[in-house]
C-alpha cells in the first residue's frame, strides 16, 4: 500500500499541532545535557566530536508511558526493531540498516550482547524501563572505543542515580490481554552510603503469537492459544564516598522471565506443527499438546573504582563487570528442547587527562572472557584483550576527536581499528557541521564458529562507516534542525547460506562468509519545535537503503520510516503524549512461505499510533493511562507473527 494511503493518521498528528508544536524530549537536548557514551566520559552533547547522538530522557518514557527499552528505542530515527510477536517476544535492533550483531547494547555499561546469540546480538525483550534515568543511543561506527560489535553504534541504558532525600514510588496498572504489573523504587541516602532501587513484576495472559488475523497461514484452530508473558525485574545501584577523591559504585540487574512460544513449522508461526515422515515436510497439527515456552534468566553486574588524581586533571576508572544469560526451551510436550548459558567477564581500567589547551587523552586496557555453553554442545570460549587510545580538542569551535583501537582475539590474533570524527560549530549562527570516518572488525560468535551449524574457518567482518551531517538551531533554540547523510560498508559479512552442505545434517545450510560487500546508506531527517511550555513537537524521517552482496535489500529493514510525536501539557498537572509512526514495506526473511507454500516476500507497511495521558491528582498520586495501536492497525514485523491490536492500560502512582 502506498505512503500517502496510509498517512492520514500521521497527517492528523502532525495537523493538530497546528504549526505551533513542539517537539517531545527525546530529541530535546540543552547545552547543560551530558551524555558518556560517545567519549566514554561526561561531556556536553555538544562536545562530543562528529558523533550523532540521541538521548531518550526519563521525561520522555513518563510521557509516552512505553513499558520496554524496545518501544522506547522507536523514539530515535534510524533505529527499527524486529520483535518475534510482542512484549516479551525475542527483539532484535537493527541500527541503520545493519545487522543486530553490529550494535553494541549496553545496560549501565554491562554488555548486553549474549555470547550464546547466533551472532551474538542484543535481545532487547524483557528489558524493562523500571528505574531508567536515560538511553544514550550514539549513531555510527564506535568499535574503537567499545570493541568488535559496536561498527553500526552502541545503545547505552543508564539507571538513576542516588539522592540526598529518600524519594520512591509505587505504582498498579492493568489493561488488555488480562495484563498486570506492580512496581515500586527508592532512591536516597543512608550515611555514606547512597542507594538506588527497584522492583517491578508483570504478568500478561497474551494473544496468539501466531497471527490468528493473517488468512495467508493455517488457521482452524493452530492459531487459536494465548501466549503469555510474565517478567520479574529488579535494579540496585549503591555508591560510597571513600575519601575525598575515591568512590566505589556497585550495581546489579536481575530479571526472571517466562514466555509462551508458537511453533514455526511450513514457513510461518503457528499453535504447533508436526512433522510428516513420508514427505519430511512440516504440517499444522492443531489436536496437540500446546505447552511450548522459554524460560529466561538475567543477571548483570558491575563494580567501579572511580579516583581523581593530580589535582583533578586525570580521572582514573577500575571496572569489572559480569553478565549471566540462561535460556531453556521446552517443546509443546513441555519436555526439554534446548538450553544455552553465556558468560561474559570484563577488566577494565580507563583513564582520562587533561592536557591543557583545550586536549584531552582518554585511554584503558582491558581483558574480556565470553563463554557459551549448552547441554547439546561442548563448552566453548574466547578472550579478548584491547587497549585503545582517544584524543579530543577543542580550539574556537572546533571539536576534533580521534582514536585508534588495538585488539588481541585468542582466535583471530591482532587487529586494529580507527575513527576520526570533527564537528565545528559556529556560535554566531547557531550551526553545526559534523562528519566522522570509522574502519572497525566483528569477530565471529562462538555460535557462527562452533555450533552445529558453524564454521572454523570464518574470519572476522571488516567495516568501514562516512557521515557527514549538519545541526541548525534557530528561535532561541526553540527550533532544532538536523540532517545526516551515512554509508556503511561491510566486507567478509558472515551470514546464513542456505546452499552450504555440512556432513551429517539432514537439510542443506549454515554460516558462511560472504563475498564481496554488503552495505547500508541512508539519510536522516529532524524537526524539533518547541514554541512555549505548552506544546512540544518531533518530526523524524529516515531512509534507509541496505543490500547485500547480490544487491538484495537486507531482511525486516524498512526503506523509510516516520516518527511524529506531539506533547501537550495544558496545566502543570496535566501531560498528554501522541505518536505515531509509519514504517515501509520491508523484505521476509528467505524461508517464508504461505499456507500453499509460495514464498513470502514483502511484510505490508503500517501506521502506528498510540495515545498516553496522566494527571497528577495530589502531590502524592498520579493517575495514568494509554492507548496503544490507536487506530487498530493490522500488522506484522515478522512474516505470520502477531502484534498488539488496540490496548487500553491504566494505573496510578504513589510517590513519596
Amino acid at each position: 500500500m502506498r505512503l500517502w494511503s496510509k498517512a492520514a493518521p500521521l497527517a492528523l498528528l502532525v495537523g493538530l499541532a497546528g504549526g505551533a508544536a513542539a517537539g517531545t524530549a527525546a530529541a530535546e537536548q540543552t547545552l547543560e545535557d551530558l551524555v558518556v557514551t560517545a567519549t566514554r566520559s561526561s561531556s556536553a552533547v555538544q562536545q562530543v566530536g562528529g558523533a550523532s547522538v540521541a538521548v531518550i530522557s526519563a521525561a520522555d518514557i513518563a510521557a509516552s508511558q512505553v513499558q520496554t527499552v524496545a518501544e522506547a528505542l522507536r523514539l530515535v530515527p534510524g533505529v527499527n526493531l524486529s520483535p518475534l510477536g510482542g512484549l516479551g517476544t525475542t527483539t532484535k535492533v537493527f541500527l541503520r540498516g545493519a545487522d543486530s550483531k553490529n550494535t553494541l547494547v549496553l545496560l549501565d555499561g554491562v554488555a548486553v550482547n549474549d555470547p550464546t546469540d547466533t551472532n551474538r546480538g542484543a535481545d532487547l525483550a524483557n528489558l524493562s524501563l523500571d528505574n531508567i534515568e536515560r538511553i544514550e543511543v550514539v549513531k555510527g561506527p564506535m568499535s574503537v572505543l567499545y570493541g568488535s560489535n559496536a561498527s553500526a553504534g552502541v545503545i547505552n541504558i543508564i539507571t538513576r542515580q542516588a539522592t540526598d532525600q529518600t524519594q520512591g514510588s509505587l505504582s498498579a496498572e492493568a489493561g488488555s490481554y488480562h495484563s498486570r504489573k506492580v512496581a515500586g523504587d527508592v532512591r536516597g541516602t543512608v550515611g555514606p552510603l547512597g542507594y538506588s532501587l527497584a522492583l517491578s513484576h508483570l504478568d500478561s495472559e497474551g494473544y496468539s503469537l501466531a497471527n490468528a488475523d493473517n488468512n495467508a497461514i493455517a488457521q482452524g484452530g493452530n492459531t487459536s492459544e494465548d501466549d503469555g508473558w510474565r517478567n520479574t525485574s529488579f535494579s540496585g545501584k549503591v555508591n560510597a564516598q571513600l575519601c575525598s577523591s575515591t568512590a566505589l559504585t556497585a550495581l546489579v540487574h536481575y530479571s526472571d522471565a517466562q514466555m509462551d512460544l508458537d511453533d514455526w513449522g511450513a514457513g510461518y508461526a503457528g499453535d504447533r506443527f508436526a512433522l510428516d515422515w513420508t514427505t519430511w515436510q512440516y504440517q499444522p497439527d492443531p489436536t496437540g499438546r500446546t505447552h511450548s515456552r522459554i524460560d529466561t534468566e538475567r543477571l548483570f553486574g558491575r563494580v567501579n573504582l572511580h579516583s581523581v588524581l593530580l589535582a583533578g586533571r586525570l580521572l582514573s576508572d577500575v571496572d569489572f563487570s559480569q553478565a549471566r544469560q540462561q535460556r531453556d526451551a521446552y517443546d509443546n510436550d513441555g519436555q526439554p528442547f534446548y538450553d544455552y548459558l553465556g558468560e561474559t567477564r570484563e577488566w577494565r581500567w580507563q583513564g582520562q587527562y587533561q592536557l591543557g589547551g583545550g586536549h584531552s587523552l582518554t585511554g584503558g586496557i582491558g581483558h574480556q572472557t565470553e563463554t557459551a555453553d549448552s547441554s547439546a554442545q561442548s563448552k566453548e570460549d574466547a578472550t579478548t584483550l584491547s587497549a585503545w587510545l582517544q584524543h579530543q580538542w577543542l580550539w574556537h569551535g572546533v571539536d576534533l576527536v580521534s582514536g585508534v583501537r588495538l585488539d588481541d582475539h585468542d582466535r583471530f590474533g591482532s587487529k586494529y581499528s580507527w575513527r576520526l570524527a570533527p564537528a565545528y560549530r559556529i556560535a554566531a549562527t547557531g550551526t553545526t557541521l559534523r562528519a566522522s570516518y570509522a574502519v572497525g572488525l566483528r569477530a565471529p560468535s562462538l555460535y557462527e564458529l562452533y555450533s552445529e551449524y558453524g564454521n572454523r574457518d570464518l574470519d572476522p567482518e571488516k567495516s568501514r562507516g562516512l557521515e557527514l551531517g549538519i545541526d541548525q538551531l534557530l528561535f532561541d533554540e526553540r527550533l532544532q534542525l538536523s540532517a545526516s547523510w551515512f554509508r556503511l560498508r561491510f566486507k567478509d559479512r558472515i551470514d546464513w547460506d542456505y546452499s552450504r552442505v555440512i556432513a551429517g545434517n539432514p537439510w542443506p545450510g549454515g554460516y558462511n562468509q560472504l563475498a564481496g560487500e554488503s552495505e547500508s546508506e541512508g539519510v536522516e531527517l529532524g524537526l524539533r519545535y518547541r514554541p512555549s511550555a505548552l506544546w512540544q513537537l518531533v518530526l523524524d524521517y529516515s531512509y534507509t537503503d541496505t543490500r547485500d552482496p547480490d544487491g538484495r535489500r537486507l531482511v525486516r529493514r524498512p526503506l523509510q520510516q516516520v516518527h511524529a510525536g506531539l506533547r501537550y501539557q495544558p496545566l502543570t498537572a496535566l501531560c498528554l503524549q501522541l505518536d505515531g509512526y509509519w514504517y515501509d514495506e520491508r523484505d521476509a526473511i528467505g524461508s517464508a512461505r504461505d499456507v500453499n507454500g509460495q514464498p513470502v516476500t514483502t511484510l505490508d507497511d503500517y501506521v502506528l499510533v498510540n495515545l498516553a495521558a496522566s494527571y497528577q491528582l495530589t502531590e502524592v498520586v498520579e493517575l495514568y493511562g494509554r492507548v496503544d495501536n490507536l487506530f487498530d492497525e493490522d500488522y506484522e514485523e515478522a512474516w505470520s507473527y502477531a502484534t498488539p491490536g488496540q490496548s487500553f492500560y491504566g494505573g496510578a502512582r504513589l510517590r513519596f
